[in-house]
């Protein structure tokens, strides 16, 4: 499926982002496509104070940077777990976690946060990622992801794509 089909399909990504950024301390949540394209962003883009002061073209280029790097980050992540476990070059993966330390730049020494990216069902090749603080509970982010991934799938599959034939 093409981003571009795939965004056509998710007009109002809300219904599937929302559910993770009301969680405290959730940063960003987005839906891309696996070749890097930014389908859906959470509105909670400008949260932190890094973000807070950035004009609208410089939160779609961060945006866009995060795309790009989870796209490669997926790419990279399964050829690497493939290469050590000695899985089949087609096993999917189910979800990849970053967590970063202590944040030099951090005056009270709270480490960074997490990025968690799962990818979306029904062979849509998209992914659901999010961003959040260390104190929010990781478990809570990974059940409403896998949730929320899992419905997206449900969703795309059930409509057919404009590109589809007659069915026979």
């Amino acid at each position: 499926m093409s981003s571009s089909t795939l965004a056509a399909q998710i007009a109002d990504p809300s219904w599937v982002l929302d559910p993770i950024t009301t969680i405290s301390g959730v940063h960003i949540a987005l839906i891309i496509s696996s070749d890097g394209i930014v389908v859906g962003v959470s509105e909670g883009t400008t949260r932190g104070t890094a973000k807070r002061d950035m004009d609208d073209r410089a939160k779609r280029d961060m945006v866009d940077r995060v795309s790009a790097a989870i796209s490669s980050l997926h790419g990279a992540s399964r050829a690497a777990a493939v290469e050590a476990l000695g899985a089949h070059e087609k096993t999917p993966i189910s979800t990849i976690t970053v967590q970063l330390d202590v944040d030099p730049t951090s005056q009270d020494g709270v480490s960074a946060g997490t990025l968690m990216v799962m990818p979306v069902g029904g062979g849509t090749n998209a992914y659901l990622a999010a961003a959040f603080g260390p104190a929010t509970p990781m478990g809570i982010i990974a059940q409403t992801m896998a949730t929320r991934a899992r419905k997206l799938g449900e969703k795309v599959m059930s409509v057919s794509s404009r590109n589809d034939g007659p069915a026979s």
